[in-house]
């Protein structure tokens, strides 16, 4: 069974059991208050006879004759659509007891002779529902209906004209539930459809492919959070294609190089020197710095990329990074200038730390010119160590800054000899597994500053 068709049937089944319910609790509360109202107006009408009776009383003296009373059936005729209702009058409701407790008059001529002295029934009913009749001070008899619980045929069709009302207005309702249900199942159902369309058309490979969003419910988030996972998927696949053509255009360029060389070795148009090797060396080694920054990349894409945390005064490390690159720094004619905050303590992998430092202290001394400062500075931002790396070189343009830690991106194409192009986007990957986050920005040259959780 589909969806919709589920749907429409547990809305019919509620409906079903609201309206059953409803007419099974209308029904009970009405016969309750209708037997209560019936107590009220017998008892009312009681009264009013035991009266009567008592004036008849004190006019004869005795109950002759009074069963003529009795005997007389006044009929009340109530016409209905098709039908016509007869019903007797209140004397028909009540048999006359004298003061012996003897039935002395009733409409029932079966009830006539019975005494309460032989009739347990009688008796009980007598002592519970009776009403003295009163000539004087005196009780002259006793008033007891003969039926408290039958219904006239008048009642009859009136609880029995209710019931048909309450059973056709749930007939009512309940097809206005099965109309309404129908509706809602079909509008809930039609953006289902169209999300079961759409996840089709991104698993057959359409990525560009979006749900149009028309209400603002849940539906409408769920279709709103499938273009977003649609969105991060189409971008997400743009990115591994460009890696990969990336990444086969760096090996390439290494791999053209090593293979010239060796041809033009093999062919003898180079000697054998080591001269003629050396270009070769370095384009191995240049393909197995990517090829290790390619692995270090996919261990963080897939979480696995190892830490071997230990409490580091990281000030200390800092500066031991900048003291080995301190020599290189001067002979490209640059300074390196250290600033840092005591007790700069947080829990780290110390080499990883170093690989982070270093790719911005090179980064920096690609883009310095000779006779700048490089300022690396340590210190304490809240909750947080902050290690930032200032040069004086051009800055980044700022088109470039949101795109700076993207794999392969390079900046400044001009200057951009040199590396991996991944450096920055292995220096983020990094300080993200250990809690932290880095950005770049510009003052007087380019800086950028990483944080790290402070213990």
């Amino acid at each position: 069974m589909s969806f919709r068709g589920k749907l429409i049937l547990a809305l019919a089944a509620i409906g079903l059991v609201a309206v059953v319910g409803t007419y099974l609790l209308t029904a009970r509360a009405l016969e309750e208050r209708f037997a209560t109202f019936r107590k009220e107006e017998r008892q009312v009408a009681a009264q009013e006879l035991a009266q009567i009776l008592g004036r008849f009383w004190e006019a004869r003296g005795s109950w002759a004759g009074v069963d003529q009373l009795f005997r007389t059936r006044v009929e009340i005729t109530v016409i209905r659509p098709g039908r016509m209702i007869r019903t007797s009058g209140t004397l028909g409701w009540f048999a006359l007891l004298d003061r012996e407790g003897r039935v002395v008059a009733c409409a029932e001529t079966s009830w006539l002779g019975r005494c309460t002295t032989d009739d347990p029934v009688l008796r009980e009913r007598s002592q519970t529902l009776g009403i003295p009749i009163l000539a004087g001070n005196q009780i002259v008899g006793t008033l007891v209906p003969i039926d408290p619980a039958a219904l006239t045929p008048l009642e009859e069709e009136f609880l029995s004209s209710v019931r048909r009302a309450a059973l056709a207005s749930g007939a009512v309702a309940l097809g206005l539930a099965l109309i309404l249900g129908t509706v809602l199942a079909t509008h809930l159902v039609s953006p289902l459809r169209n999300l079961i369309h759409a996840t089709e058309r991104i698993a057959q490979g359409d990525l560009a492919h979006r749900v149009v969003v028309r209400t603002r419910d849940e539906l409408g988030k769920l279709a709103q959070s499938f273009n977003r996972m649609a969105e991060a998927l189409q971008r997400a696949e743009a990115a591994r294609r460009q890696f990969l053509a990336d990444v086969a255009h760096e090996l390439r360029t290494p791999l053209a190089v090593i293979r010239g060389n060796l041809e033009a070795l093999l062919d003898g148009a180079f000697p054998l020197t080591p001269e003629s090797l050396a270009p070769v060396y370095e384009e191995t080694l240049h393909l197995g710095e990517l090829i290790e920054d390619l692995r270090t990349l996919t261990l963080a894409d897939t979480g696995h990329l190892p830490l071997e945390r230990e409490k580091v005064e990281l000030g200390e490390l800092v500066e031991g990074v900048v003291e080995a690159v301190r020599p290189v720094a001067k002979e490209e004619g640059v300074e390196v200038v250290l600033s840092r905050e005591p007790n700069l303590w947080v829990s780290v992998d110390p080499r990883r730390i170093r690989q982070v430092l270093g790719n911005l202290l090179s980064n920096a001394l690609r883009y310095s010119p000779p006779g700048s400062t490089i300022t690396v500075s340590a210190r304490r931002q809240g909750n947080e160590i902050w290690v930032s790396v200032q040069d004086q070189g051009p800055g980044i343009p700022e088109e470039d800054l949101p795109h700076i830690f993207e794999r392969f991106y390079k900046a400044d194409k001009s200057r951009a000899e040199g590396g991996t192009g991944l450096g920055l986007a292995i220096a983020k990957e990094i300080v993200a597994a250990h809690g932290g986050r880095i950005w770049a920005e510009n003052s007087g040259g380019a800086r950028f500053t990483f944080a790290i959780p402070a213990l």
